[in-house]
């Protein structure tokens, strides 16, 4: 494996990731908005990682900045065989209140990013196999409340990860990523789980009766980069949460 590209890698869902690989001696290229928070994340994986890292600041709505992304990609380790789209962004707000800036915001980012990093990643891969991994929502399928933006970015996603599974095989595998209820820092903000109600409004919806981990996420990411049969196919990190 060449190296692995991991958008929006200084935070959440994307920092674990960007850790458990690095961890696991593998060379990432990791995307990053927030100067401060590649930073510490460069400072973290070097006291704790046996791979190799490189952070890329890149805007993935902008065509060129991507395009010198996997650019540089390629100079440090010679191309690119997996790519993970976690970069996003919220902007909640009910419907009638959302703005085209709320709305434009939300939609380039997960979705429009989503389609130019995969579109640059298959433009550098040459005659290699590879990997992508769309990272969906649960609410991409159900909806929620104060996030039709979100809500509608993750549900194209999700038809994006069908529709790049059929044009790219077999060469290139695409699977979506859909977690739920899994501890981060914006989940805890917007259900309040750091209050006893919050955290019991959630688990009551969870037959496995916990929040995922991030070694859950990771431990499935594994799996997918592992099953060389397998694309087009979401799967679901959520403790069973559909059931209920």
């Amino acid at each position: 494996m060449n190296a692995i590209v991991i958008t929006g890698g200084t935070r959440g869902l994307g920092a674990a990731l960007t850790q458990h690989f690095i961890a696991k001696g593998h060379n990432v290229v990791m995307n990053y908005r927030d100067p401060d928070a590649a930073e510490r994340m460069k400072n973290v994986c070097e006291s704790h990682g046996v791979g190799n890292l490189t952070a890329f600041q890149a805007d993935v709505r902008n065509r060129s900045d991507v395009q010198a992304l996997f650019g540089r990609a390629s100079e440090v380790y010679g191309g690119t065989d997996v790519l993970i789209n976690c970069a996003g962004v919220n902007c909640d707000a009910p419907f009638l209140e959302l703005t085209d800036k709320n709305w434009e915001t939300v939609i380039d980012t997960h979705l429009k990013g989503t389609f130019i990093c995969s579109q640059e990643f298959v433009h550098q891969i040459a005659d290699r196999n590879g990997s992508i991994i769309n990272l969906g929502a649960a609410c991409g399928i159900q909806g929620r409340k104060n996030g039709a933006n979100f809500c509608s970015a993750k549900g194209g996603i999700l038809a994006l990860t069908k529709c790049m599974a059929l044009e790219l095989a077999p060469q290139i595998r695409v699977n979506c990523l859909t977690p739920s209820a899994v501890d981060t820092e914006e989940v805890r903000e917007r259900y309040s789980l750091d209050t006893s109600e919050g955290l019991k409004n959630v688990l009551s919806g969870i037959p496995m009766n916990r929040l995922g981990a991030h070694d859950d996420v990771t431990h499935m990411v594994d799996c997918i980069l592992g099953a060389e049969f397998t694309t087009g196919t979401t799967f679901f990190v959520n403790g069973g949460e559909f059931l209920r």
